[in-house]
């Protein structure tokens, strides 16, 4: 199988997750547990497609055991999120969890902004990929888990003076946004790439001549 045709697949497969994610959230009211469960999986699993477009670009510069790792990562986190519901709630109990009066604080989508902002520094000021790439899919876990929700409450941003609740986006600009997102990711972490590989070919390109004896 191409890799073109491989890719579009999970793009596909993405796409199906979260419509029929979405599609089961209207149909199932009863039980909550049940509603919550389908929710937090179609988190996780949109996050672990994510997550893997992003990583399979880069396999190359991974050990096999850091690429499984980050996969890991990326799907689990794009489900822990909501743990901030139990947390908030102080109850375990997931009547209590899911009629919360407010927003939880993992949900604040200031959060995603500094994720993009410190992968942005990072691919800029130094050269440790594997830094780079760890914080890159905490963004796409955070990023993509509140992209969801905000199909129905709109993105909120909590900082000091600021309080702001955006209106739901739309359903149509979710799915595209979920879709761009990994190449996104892609590009910004290829920058630092090229720049290691500029780095390189400087460092092999400079000749050593041995000191001449007079």
């Amino acid at each position: 199988m191409s890799p073109t045709v491989l890719l579009v697949l999970k793009h596909v497969v993405l796409l199906v997750i979260c419509l029929v994610g979405d599609k089961l959230l209207q149909i199932i009211q009863k039980p909550p547990l049940l509603k919550a469960v389908v929710d937090n999986v179609t988190h996780a699993l949109i996050g672990l497609i994510a997550t893997e477009i992003v990583v399979h670009q880069f396999r190359d510069q991974l050990g096999r055991n850091e690429l499984w790792l980050l996969i890991g990562f990326g799907f689990g986190m794009s489900s822990w999120i909501d743990v901030d519901h139990f947390i908030e709630a102080r109850s375990f109990h997931i009547h209590d969890a899911t009629n919360l009066t407010h927003r939880p604080f993992l949900h604040n989508s200031v959060i995603f902004l500094v994720l993009l902002v410190a992968t942005s520094l990072l691919v800029n000021v130094q050269e440790n990929f594997s830094t780079s790439i760890w914080t890159a899919i905490a963004f796409v876990a955070f990023f993509t888990h509140h992209l969801r929700d905000a199909i129905r409450r709109g993105l909120w941003f909590r900082a000091p003076y600021l309080n702001y609740s955006t209106a739901p986006v739309l359903y149509w600009l979710y799915i595209a946004l979920i879709q761009l997102c990994p190449h996104a990711v892609i590009q910004l972490l290829e920058m630092q790439q090229r720049q290691l590989a500029r780095s390189s070919s400087a460092g092999a390109s400079i000749e050593y001549r041995p000191l001449a004896v007079v």
